[in-house]
């Protein structure tokens, strides 16, 4: 599995503090808001990283750690699922993808326990 860095950001925030981070990230830090829906916001980087924002209520059902998850970015989304579970890595909720921004993921628990996502962003996705 190749293994390009850090790139996906998830954080839990309550209603109040969702519209300021999201100000935060557009217009001082000059990020753009990509995917919104109500209690989600999915905020872009310009160096192809991400956050996104997320109601208590959205959360998947697996958790997001004390609110705070991160996940990192592969080639080949299909064959880092078929690697994580062949080295008896717990995939939660399957493989996502999302053709209409080139992008797919999944979520999986490591060995301590906690949260983790893998990415794959590009054409093919």
């Amino acid at each position: 599995m190749n293994v390009t860095g850090i790139t996906w950001h998830a954080v839990t925030v309550d209603d109040d503090a969702h519209a300021a981070t999201k100000k935060l990230y557009s217009e001082t830090f000059g990020a753009r808001i990509g995917v919104e829906a109500p209690g989600f916001t999915m905020v872009h980087f310009p160096d192809g990283s991400m956050v996104e924002l997320y109601a208590p209520t959205n959360v998947p059902d697996y958790g997001f750690n004390d609110a705070i998850a991160f996940g990192f970015r592969v080639d080949d989304i299909e064959a880092a699922g078929a690697e994580l579970s062949a080295v008896g890595i717990e995939l939660l909720g399957g493989i996502v993808h999302m053709p209409e921004i080139h992008y797919a993921y999944g979520h999986f628990r490591g060995p301590d326990g906690r949260v983790y996502g893998f990415n794959q962003r590009g054409p093919t996705v």
